[in-house]
């Protein structure tokens, strides 16, 4: 079956999250991908992430490939996604959860004495009890710069509701 970029893009709107689902859908810790910019090439890492309600905010070491990006260009994307299912039976592709962010980055020296924010940020992801791993330790002390990304487009689908269907052309 043949399905038209009209189609598609009715199927997508159907699939599209509310407002209160994205703030639900983002407030869970989930690894997320950052793709910036660097001489016209794609970088794209996995980062770990929390949203505030507004932004996405990243803390991140000084000196990474991602900083040197973002100080020559701030534009910005990144997706959370989530997908169950296999691949063999379709289920995947029935099973998926995504948020995409386009936006503009901004550099913060993270400042912060005790590094609270990097410590909330490393409990959300290991759990309270992570934080006295050397690694972690190690990690968290690292000078870093906060991302902050503000959102000028987002786009989302949520698959898993089976409310999806469209009546196609």
């Amino acid at each position: 079956m043949f399905m038209s970029v009209k189609d598609m893009k009715r199927l997508m709107s159907a699939a599209a999250m509310s407002e209160k689902e994205i703030q639900d859908f983002l407030s869970s810790p989930r690894i997320a991908r950052l793709a910036t910019i660097r001489n016209g090439k794609p970088h794209i890492v996995p980062v770990w992430y929390f949203y505030d309600g507004k932004n996405i905010i990243i803390s991140t070491p000084k000196g990474t490939k991602k900083i040197k990006n973002l100080q020559s260009n701030p534009n910005v994307s990144i997706v959370i996604d989530i997908v169950d299912g296999k691949a063999e039976d379709i289920s995947y592709a029935t099973k998926a959860k995504a948020v995409i962010i386009e936006g503009v980055a901004e550099l913060r020296d993270e400042d912060d004495i005790d590094n609270s924010f990097i410590k909330k940020t490393y409990e959300r992801y290991v759990g309270k009890n992570g934080l006295n791993n050397p690694m972690v330790q190690f990690s968290v002390n690292l000078p870093r710069y906060m991302v902050v990304i503000r959102p000028t487009r987002i786009i989302s689908w949520d698959f898993t509701r089976g409310q999806t269907k469209v009546q196609l052309d």
